[in-house]
This record gives C-alpha cells, sequence and structure tokens, in this order.
C-alpha cells in the first residue's frame, strides 16, 4: 500500500508538471505557476517542478522568486538541471542589475558543468551589457563552437563585432544569424543594421534597434562603425579592409552610373559579392580561426551555386516584401535552397 501511495503521489506530480509546463508554454505564467505550486506540496524536493516554476517567475519578471526557485535546483546537484538553473539565476541577477555577481555565478557554473553553449552565451551576454567587447567575443565564440544551430549567438556575435570595429566579419554574422531566423522583428532590424555596414545604406541618427539590451544603453556601446562614414580600414588579422572598403564603393558607384542605386536589394547583392571576391584574393595567408575556415568558405560555396538568389531572398524576407512574393512564386528554387541548406541536398545543378 504504501508503494502504490508513493507511486499515485509520483503520478500527480508529474500530471501538474506536465499541465503546468502546457500553460508556460501557452504563456499562462500565472497558472503554470499555482501547478508548480500544487506539485511541491505534494513533492517539496521536485527539482524539476522547482525549475519550471523558476522559469514561469522568469517571464513573469519577478526575479527574486525565480533567482530563490533556481538556487534549489542549483544546491540540489540535478545535473540534468544544473546548466538550466545557472542560467535562470544568472539572468535574474542580471536584471536586478547584479550583473558582476551573474559573472561569477555563471563561471561556477562552467566549473561544475564543463562546457556549455547556454552558460557561455549567457556570459557573452551579460560582458556584452558591462561593455566589454573582447570578453563578449569570447564567450560568444565559444558558444558557437559548441553549437551552430542556435541563432543568438550569432547575432550577439555580430552586433561585438560591429561595435569593436570588425565589420567585414560582423556582416557574415548577421548572415548567418538571419539563415536562422529569416522572418521575425530583430530579423528586420538585423538586416536593416548590416545594410548600413555593409554601406549600402546611411547610417542613421538613432540607432537600429537592437535585442539583448536596452536602447539607452546601446548610445554608451562603442561606437567605432556605428556613427563614422567611413568604418575602420586598417590591416586586420591579415585581412585588408581598404580593399573591401573600395570594392564597395566602386560597386556602388558602378550600379549608380547605370541607374540602379534605387533598388536597395540589387545593391546589396552585389555588394556581398564584390566583398567575397575581395576575401577571396585574402586567402592566401593561413589562417585557422572561425571566419576562414567556416563563414567565408560557407557563404562563398553559397555565392557559387545556383542557389545565390533563393539564399538573398531568404536572408532579406522580412525586410523586402518582393523577397517574401519571391519565396511565394518561386517554390521549387525556394525548397531546393531549404534542402542544399539544411541537409546538403541538391537537384544536380552546377552555379
Amino acid at each position: 500500500i504504501i508503494i502504490s501511495t508513493a507511486n499515485g503521489q509520483g503520478n500527480n506530480v508529474q500530471t501538474l508538471i506536465q499541465e503546468g509546463v502546457a500553460l508556460h508554454d501557452s504563456t499562462e505564467y500565472k497558472k503554470a505557476i499555482e501547478k508548480f505550486e500544487q506539485a511541491l506540496k505534494i513533492n517539496p524536493k521536485s527539482t524539476l517542478a522547482l525549475y519550471e516554476i523558476s522559469l514561469s517567475f522568469l517571464e513573469l519578471k519577478d526575479y527574486k522568486n525565480a533567482s530563490k526557485y533556481s538556487t534549489c535546483v542549483i544546491n540540489s546537484n540535478d545535473k540534468n538541471l544544473s546548466v538550466g538553473a545557472y542560467a535562470v539565476k544568472s539572468e535574474a541577477m542580471a536584471e536586478m542589475k547584479q550583473i558582476d555577481n551573474a559573472i561569477a555565478l555563471l563561471q561556477e557554473g562552467l566549473m561544475k558543468n564543463g562546457d556549455s553553449y547556454l552558460l557561455h552565451f549567457n556570459m557573452a551576454l551579460n560582458y556584452y551589457k558591462k561593455g566589454d567587447l573582447d570578453k563578449t567575443l569570447e564567450h560568444v565564440s565559444r558558444a558557437i563552437e559548441l553549437d551552430k544551430t542556435n541563432s543568438g549567438a550569432f547575432l550577439l556575435n555580430a552586433y561585438a563585432q560591429r561595435d569593436k570595429g570588425l565589420w567585414v566579419r560582423s556582416i557574415y554574422s548577421f548572415q548567418m544569424f538571419l539563415l536562422l531566423e529569416p522572418d521575425s522583428k530583430r530579423s528586420k532590424n538585423a538586416f536593416e543594421e548590416m545594410l548600413q555596414t555593409m554601406l549600402v545604406k546611411p547610417v542613421t541618427e538613432k540607432p537600429v534597434e537592437r535585442s539583448f539590451i536596452q536602447q539607452q544603453l546601446l548610445r554608451n556601446m562603442p561606437d567605432n562603425t556605428a556613427q563614422n562614414e567611413i568604418p575602420p580600414l586598417t590591416t586586420e588579422e591579415g585581412l585588408n579592409r581598404n580593399f573591401v572598403y573600395n570594392a564597395i564603393k566602386s560597386t556602388i558607384d558602378s550600379l549608380k552610373a547605370e541607374k540602379k542605386e534605387t533598388d536597395i536589394y540589387f545593391v546589396f547583392t552585389e555588394v556581398n559579392k564584390a566583398i567575397l571576391r575581395v576575401l577571396e584574393k585574402e586567402t592566401g595567408a593561413v589562417r585557422s580561426d572561425s571566419f576562414w575556415t567556416f563563414h567565408y568558405p560557407f557563404f562563398k560555396s553559397i555565392a557559387n551555386s545556383h542557389h545565390y538568389e533563393a539564399f538573398c531572398r531568404y536572408i532579406s524576407v522580412s525586410y523586402f516584401p518582393e523577397s517574401l512574393e519571391w519565396w511565394e512564386n518561386n517554390k521549387t528554387e525556394a525548397e531546393n535552397f531549404i534542402n542544399w541548406f539544411e541537409k546538403g541536398e541538391d537537384d544536380g545543378k552546377n552555379g
């Protein structure tokens, strides 16, 4: 009878947690918390209920309770939930203006759990809020090495690289983000900022709205490229950025002479190819960092394929209405590109 009762209680806890998760996923956070609280009355040591309730409190911006419950999970040493709990508590601490404490907590989490995409990404995010771009890039680069499927890391990487003056690299981090997340509000903003970085559109007095950080803080970030008409042109890690700049300007000037300057989409596609042509000439030196071993070869292969138009339409779908129309009217080409991108499959054509 005792065993039967224990099993019954365990099933009840699991059912309540499942119901709470469903409510959380439907943004019914307060109702979700009620379910998790019921589960905790039955089993106060349920680490899953403690973790899930911390997530719901985080969504409600109740950072004290999010921190409280995630701390219980951390102290339980539940290996399956430890990384998530450190991420929740660190985010709650950062929102309570305890960024240095949040960083220290994440360092503890990394020591305890080993390398983790989520912990490195959160670490990068906190350093970004502090304005420490070197540390931001260190941790976001590691996050990307661990998991190349999460769009947020590429977007944060693009922001930090642009603020650091690494504007050429930032262009292709923006494009990786847009490949993974082509159609959202932040996609549209990211595409706008990428066009400014590529000199296709002028920099606006008011910065483009960014994710991850409050807009008033953005004005205090380094502005090596954000406010200057001409980006840094010094040689950076063997890349002569003056060549890139000149290629962009000559391409734009040529298009103006042909009276195509009003078609921003076409200017973008041509400028992007011009940059890649310069990079191809700069590949003579032995370089081992991810830009040269991953980003550049990947985007060069797209430019050299018959998928280039589909690619450009895909990453600009949130920005240009005509790109969305293209996708609706060219379903076969669209599907071929998706298959090529996701699975490496192709229809046998050569670009």
